[in-house]
């Protein structure tokens, strides 16, 4: 009944691809935080920008890497046959240079956010952490405090996008700062590269969903797009 009750009252943000908006009960749900992570290349910030474009309403984009290109996204919207420049003028773009800077403008994102912005990213949140040495793990609490407490007062959206390292201990690549994140962010997906040109998004936590539900997806001029199946003369289906 939850999942009914979200889709109803138009409590989620359409993703554009089909796989993932059912994956994710609907969509990206608001009032909560979702992570995104996975190794590089592999779509993340690509899927914040077209939550972003393809849902009503302003974005509050913190982009701690340099990630976030308008031409990237004048592209997507061309692509789609939608205005370019309206696309980017929901966009408020965010570029902290260092740990500090990042916690200064997610707390002004407090009185930024009104009824008039549907989704706050932050891109990623874990990257001047790891290039500053810091195990400040209080800090990056903190910041995801202010974040939820932006999703659940503002009823916005709310990606954070996730860095990864290796573990030697288990030869797996874990996300930066596994359980402090864990704690606040209520829906995670990890996004892993597939093969060329296609990569898959894995439900790892779900308020309602059930975990493990694995769909595949590409990378195109349009943004981020379904993987259709293909039946072989086997009758089986493959990516």
């Amino acid at each position: 009944m939850r999942a009914s009750k979200y889709e109803a009252k138009g409590m989620t943000l359409t993703t554009g691809v089909k796989g993932l908006d059912e994956l994710l009960g609907g969509g990206v749900a608001r009032g909560v935080i979702l992570q995104v992570y996975g190794p590089f290349a592999t779509g993340k910030t690509t899927f914040a920008m077209q939550v972003g474009l393809l849902n009503e309403g302003k974005v509050a984009y913190v982009d701690t890497e340099g990630g976030f290109s308008p031409e990237r996204l004048k592209q997507m919207a061309e692509s789609r046959g939608l205005d370019p420049e309206k696309a980017l003028s929901k966009f408020i773009i965010f570029e902290p240079m260092d740990l500090n800077e990042q916690r200064r403008i997610i707390s002004k994102l407090k009185t930024v956010v009104s009824d008039k912005f549907s989704l706050v990213v932050v891109d990623s949140l874990t990257a001047h952490y790891r290039a500053e040495g810091s195990r400040d793990h209080v800090e990056l609490a903190k910041q995801l405090q202010v974040l939820q407490w932006l999703a659940r007062k503002k009823n916005v959206a709310v990606i954070v996008v996730n860095q990864v390292y290796y573990d030697s201990n288990t030869n797996t690549l874990r996300p930066i700062a596994e359980h402090t994140l864990g704690y606040r962010t209520k829906d995670i997906l990890r996004f892993e590269k597939f093969r060329v040109g296609v990569r898959l998004a894995v439900l790892e936590r779900h308020r309602f969903r059930p975990e493990g539900g694995i769909v595949y997806f590409k990378i195109t001029d349009k943004g981020i797009e379904d993987v259709l199946k293909a039946k072989p003369e086997n009758g089986e289906e493959n990516i």
